[in-house]
């Protein structure tokens, strides 16, 4: 037997160098025993990867740490072996079929570990793209939580040449809505966020409903495996039951853990409850003391033991529909998920799903739990905070590249001090590694001031098509087309955060309420000194010599004002020169440049639906309040 061991240990190593995991395993047990098939995963695809499966002897490149983790693997077990060996060979003589089987039980359950092992290592050599998926709930609207969780998701395999899955998971049969999907996709697209498999796509692994999937049965499938394995079973515990230990929990100042008296009843009291009717759901048995470590992509190493996860939980409920933690791990896995990445509020039901991929010796994705998102006093992030749907934010004037720029910086940079990101920039900046652990906080005005740079990013015919827009929606132009509307455009683009300010902006500055003007704070200082009147006088002055008409067409012609104007009041500064010419003009202390602005004036026809004040009746009324 110690001959078989050591020839067959020599065998594997030539398998590990010269073939696949899968190859050097069955040279470990015997080249004649058969290769058992991944659950799970669909045929002609290696498990969890998504990719042609591996057959045995075909030959895959190795790197040299997968071989040296590999080989420590092999000299692990033999070593094992090696210290039972005299306690087998004093009590009775193992049968060599089996210590074959024996062997084959363990390369079985090898079978998956190492095709992660050949996964990530083909990964660093760019031959395995990742796949990740977002799932989201049918039970409201895409929120910018979620939407933040599908960017990073969709950045992570699109800048890596990945796969990017859409799962609806409507299990809340009570809740879920087709109006609720259809809004979240849309949300989804808006933002520009695609995906290559989906419901309303197709593809390979669907369906992508997990209605659908559970109406397949391939959730009782899996349910049968885990029973016929003796990791579940039916629990008949009512709600008055689980309060009374939970009560007794607290009374004792201990922890409530589910102790389930049907987690060892026989089956024939099992039989007298199924006879009677009673409901039950199905428990996972959670073993005892059992460490399980996680090198989280985003936390880094995270450790749990068994014993602190509250006892055996629900996979099943009472209705036959799939906890959460059992349906995620069943679709994961069959879709070939190779990354989860989620938020850190998902972070404890990691160890739960860890547990039942275990037991349905599943291959194990690798997690990234993202860091959550609050308000500016770092409390939940509610309504009142911004946590509106992508919807709103989309009727309020964002635009969707002003979206996925101020989401990615929700816990994300690449290490600059840049904070105007492009999409494409995106992509090619993004690395998992980047990712804060701390909390994002979600600052409503710093979101508007990214959405600005992205406003005054458009190309002049996108500004006029999309504020035009907003213009013709307030009733201030008929159509988003012509001369006046393009100049208004163009103008308003450099001036608001939103699309839904352009209109009151654009009334503010096409005002003109003088008297408005001369009443307030900002024109005391110019008003009682003398400097409105004097600049009035001076303006008038200029345009009945000519200095004015060609206003409006030639930029250059306030530079000459504002000169003519400074040697007529006796070489002011600049401050009391140019403050008091803006107040007589547009009445406003703040505004466009008033070349541009002129310019668009003079451009207003038909139509505009809104009052405009030409530049001669200005001139009446400054005439008319002076007496001059």
């Amino acid at each position: 037997l110690v001959v078989f061991c050591v020839l067959s240990h020599l065998r594997w190593c030539v398998g590990a160098l010269l073939g696949s995991p899968r190859s050097a395993m069955l040279a470990f047990v015997s080249p004649q025993l058969p290769v058992a098939a991944a659950p799970l995963v669909p045929a002609g695809t290696a498990a969890g990867s998504g990719r042609p499966a591996q057959q045995p002897g075909s030959g895959s490149q190795l790197s040299p740490a997968m071989i040296a983790t590999a080989l420590a693997a092999a000299g692990a077990g033999l070593r094992q072996r090696r210290r039972s060996l005299p306690a087998s060979l004093c009590g009775h003589a193992l049968r060599p079929q089996h210590h074959q089987a024996r062997l084959l039980a363990t390369a079985r359950r090898s079978f998956d570990a190492l095709d992660a092992l050949q996964v990530e290592g083909e990964q660093a050599t760019g031959s395995v793209r990742p796949r990740v998926r977002f799932a989201p709930s049918p039970t409201g609207v895409l929120h910018v939580g979620g939407a933040r969780t599908a960017l990073f998701n969709w950045l992570f395999a699109k800048s890596q040449g990945g796969e990017m899955i859409l799962r609806v998971e409507d299990t809340d049969m009570a809740r879920s809505t087709a109006d609720s999907e259809a809004a979240i996709l849309e949300g989804l697209k808006w933002c520009g966020i695609t995906w290559d498999e989906g419901p309303d796509c197709g593809g390979p692994v669907g369906p992508y409903r997990q209605s659908e999937r559970m109406d397949a049965g391939i959730y009782q499938e899996q349910l049968e495996k885990l029973i016929a394995r003796n990791k579940v079973y039916k629990c008949f515990l009512t709600s008055e039951d689980l309060d009374a230990m939970r009560a007794e929990a607290e009374k004792n100042e201990q922890a409530f853990v589910v102790d389930s008296p049907w987690a060892r009843a026989t089956a024939a009291e099992v039989q007298e409850m199924l006879g009677k009717g009673t409901p039950f759901v199905y428990r996972f048995r959670v073993p005892q003391d059992q460490e399980m470590v996680v090198n989280d992509l985003v936390l880094g190493e995270v450790e749990w033991n068994s014993d602190d996860l509250g006892g055996d939980f629900v996979i099943v409920r009472n209705t036959g529909v799939p906890m959460y933690n059992f349906g995620v791990v069943v679709d994961d896995a069959q879709m070939g998920i190779t990354h989860v990445f989620r938020a850190q509020e998902h972070l404890m039901n990691t160890p739960r799903q860890i547990l039942i991929y275990e037991a349905l010796d599943l291959p194990i994705p690798e997690f990234g739990h993202m860091p959550l998102i609050l308000a500016p006093d770092r409390s939940k992030l509610s309504k009142r905070h911004g946590a509106v749907s992508v919807s709103d934010y989309q009727k309020q004037g964002y635009l969707a590249s002003g979206m996925v720029n101020y989401l990615s910086q929700l816990g994300w940079n690449d290490g600059t001090n840049k904070e105007i990101y492009t999409v494409e920039e995106l992509l090619q900046s993004f690395k998992m590694e980047r990712m804060s652990k701390v909390a994002a906080i979600f600052d409503k005005d710093k979101f508007k001031w990214v959405n600005g740079h992205h406003v005054r990013l458009l190309d002049d015919d996108k500004a006029t098509e999309m504020i035009g827009a907003e213009l013709v929606k307030a009733g201030i132009v008929k159509e988003a087309s012509g001369p006046f509307v393009r100049r208004a455009s163009t103008l308003l683009r450099e001036r608001v955060g939103t699309l839904a300010e352009a209109a009151s902006e654009l009334r503010s500055i096409m005002g003109y309420k003088f008297d408005d003007m001369l009443a307030s704070p900002e024109s005391k200082e110019w008003v009682d000194s003398g400097a409105i009147k004097e600049t009035a006088a001076c303006i008038l002055k200029a345009k009945a010599e000519g200095a004015l008409d060609a206003i409006g067409s030639d930029p250059d012609v306030f530079k000459k004002l504002a000169k003519f104007i400074g040697e007529e009041r006796g070489g002011v500064k600049k401050k009391a020169l140019l403050a008091p010419l803006r107040l007589c003009l547009t009445a406003c202390d703040h505004g466009p440049d008033m070349a541009i602005f002129f310019e668009m004036l003079a451009l207003a026809d038909d139509n505009v639906l809104l009052e405009v004040l030409p530049l001669d009746k200005r001139l009446a009324m400054l005439k008319e309040k002076f007496e001059l």
